[in-house]
């Protein structure tokens, strides 16, 4: 877990990304602030990361990507990064990369920076399905409810373990059947059922009552919990702890709160 926070500022908590080691290869998902920063942390370079997957297109969970990218670049990568998100994301790459950095990239060409492994690979996920097939491993997405923006969530199948990572949002109700059996959910719970109905965008975002119920539903071993928009808010630390246990209190499984350099071995 590199970033367990969301929007706000919280010096605790970068934004959200979470990277999945597979192998040799480092699948990162979403890349939100100090996203690259925490990477480092972790003794990783930005031109380590094979894959990028982003979940949609809110400023929170993107903010990093450029650094990502003009670092990996720097640092010369050895295979061009691809990016994989939901529409609107070629579009996005596109214009972040070259239109407001194009004296930057003018000046080191210049002095002899090779242009070749700049501009990633971006693919568009465009339909609820399996995706991405590797030698060793296959992710599939499903779409989210989130503030009328395209929003995905992805599931992560290597042999007989199985993933699944949201953003934001609510899921519909084939949710716990494409959850089915995961080892591992980590999952967004930006607030109790009381905060999110006070607030404007509330409605964006699943309750933890709901959480336990598609975990149950779904057979899912471990919960993780994350993008701790109440605890950005109201400064209580505790909140996450305090979600946790409404959880529990309706879900058998583990429910770990999230927090920045969390690492998980699933074997």
């Amino acid at each position: 877990m590199l970033g367990s926070g969301a929007v706000r500022d919280n010096p605790r908590r970068g934004g959200p990304s979470q990277i999945l080691y597979i192998d040799n290869q480092i699948l990162m998902f979403d890349c939100g602030r100090s996203a690259s920063s925490n990477l480092s942390q972790r003794g990783i370079g930005c031109e380590a990361v094979d894959r990028l997957f982003l979940t949609h297109l809110h400023f929170d969970h993107i903010v990093d990507v450029p650094y990502l990218v003009f670092v990996g670049w720097i640092k010369e990568r050895k295979n061009r990064l691809q990016i994989y998100g939901p529409n609107g994301t070629k579009d996005f790459v596109k214009k972040i990369i070259r239109p407001p950095f194009q004296q930057d990239i003018e000046s080191r060409v210049a002095h002899g920076k090779d242009l070749t492994l700049l501009d990633p690979e971006v693919y568009e996920v465009l339909q609820a399905n399996q995706f991405l097939l590797d030698h060793n491993y296959q992710i599939s997405s499903v779409f989210m409810n989130h503030a009328g923006i395209p929003t995905l969530a992805y599931r992560i199948d290597i042999g007989d373990k199985r993933i699944v990572i949201t953003g934001d949002g609510v899921p519909d109700e084939q949710f716990p059947e494409f959850c089915h059996g995961a080892d591992l959910l980590s999952i967004e719970c930006s607030g109790t059922s009381e905060f999110l109905s006070q607030q404007a965008w509330g409605s964006w975002h699943i309750e933890p009552a709901s959480i336990a119920q598609i975990a149950s539903k779904a057979g899912v071993k471990t919960v993780i919990i994350k993008h701790l928009v109440m605890e950005d808010i109201t400064g209580d630390r505790e909140i996450g702890n305090y979600m946790a246990k409404q959880i529990q209190s309706h879900y058998d499984g583990e429910v770990i709160v999230g927090e920045d350099g969390l690492a998980i071995d699933l074997g």
